[in-house]
């Protein structure tokens, strides 16, 4: 059980799980229904992270990626196959059960996730697996509220972005090993010079992005969710200079990520 929760990627599947509750609250989604909106996205998390694990394992044993739980063999491919199926399956039927398209905008989400898993990574399309994805994540939110309409641009816009921020975080410590590996994204492309720079542009204009949206009635919110935020990408791409960054560009990112939803989910409820 230990394996199988390591392989879930429990961080980032709570931080994300934790977006879709933030945005619940912003977009006023009744206490029942956010409830099995955010179990949906859990699930949706809980697949694509094992799913990720299962596909990359060849990778991992071959990078002795030995803290991985399938390179380690604590975790068989049977059973974590098994789970990232079923679910996928949850996070789609609880979906549906909320409305069909909240279920056709999580199987978007979903659909990202895995075509990034299956190969996009390795392409320059990696990033635009991230920013469809999360991109979706307020769409999955909004169809569940109670007057399912399509959410503001600007908030869709500020959830791609969050995406691409996490993406390029999350794998400034493999740069050099997938690149050896034939893994050829887009932060590989761009190298590790670059990549710090973008995080913060992306950071920022996330930061502009809530605080122009939102509008004059919610500056109390979203000006110190701005600059709380703008600081930690720059501490994320300060760290991610480092020769071994290790987690910690992405674990500031997350902190970034989860700071402007605090700040957007009291800018809806107050714009």
């Amino acid at each position: 059980m230990g394996a199988l929760i390591r392989a879930t990627h429990l961080g980032p599947t709570l931080a994300v799980t934790a977006l879709a509750g933030l945005l619940c609250v912003g977009f006023g989604v009744e206490w029942g229904t956010a409830s099995v909106v955010v179990l949906a996205v859990f699930f949706h998390q809980t697949s694509v992270g094992i799913s990720n694990d299962v596909i990359d394992s060849p990778r991992d044993t071959e990078a002795k990626r030995w803290e991985k739980p399938i390179p380690a063999g604590d975790l068989s491919l049977g059973l974590a196959w098994s789970v990232a199926g079923i679910a996928a399956v949850a996070s789609l039927v609880l979906s549906f059960l909320v409305g069909p398209l909240v279920a056709l905008a999580q199987a978007v989400f979903l659909a990202a996730g895995w075509l990034y898993n299956l190969g996009l990574k390795a392409t320059v399309w990696s990033g635009a697996c991230y920013a469809v994805g999360f991109g979706s994540l307020p769409v999955v939110v909004a169809y569940a509220a109670p007057s399912p309409q399509f959410p503001p641009v600007w908030v869709v816009v500020i959830a791609a972005l969050l995406g691409l921020s996490a993406h390029f975080a999350n794998v400034l410590p493999d740069l050099g090993t997938d690149r050896t590996q034939g893994v050829v994204g887009l932060p590989q492309v761009l190298g590790p010079r670059v990549v710090p720079g973008v995080l913060v542009v992306l950071t920022l204009i996330s930061g502009v992005t809530l605080v122009v949206g939102a509008g004059s009635g919610s500056l109390l919110a979203t000006v110190p969710a701005a600059v709380v935020a703008g600081g930690l990408g720059f501490f994320a791409a300060g760290a991610s200079r480092k020769a071994d960054p290790g987690p910690l560009p992405f674990q500031l990112s997350m902190a970034a990520a989860l700071v402007l939803a605090i700040g957007l989910a009291w800018g809806l409820t107050t714009g």
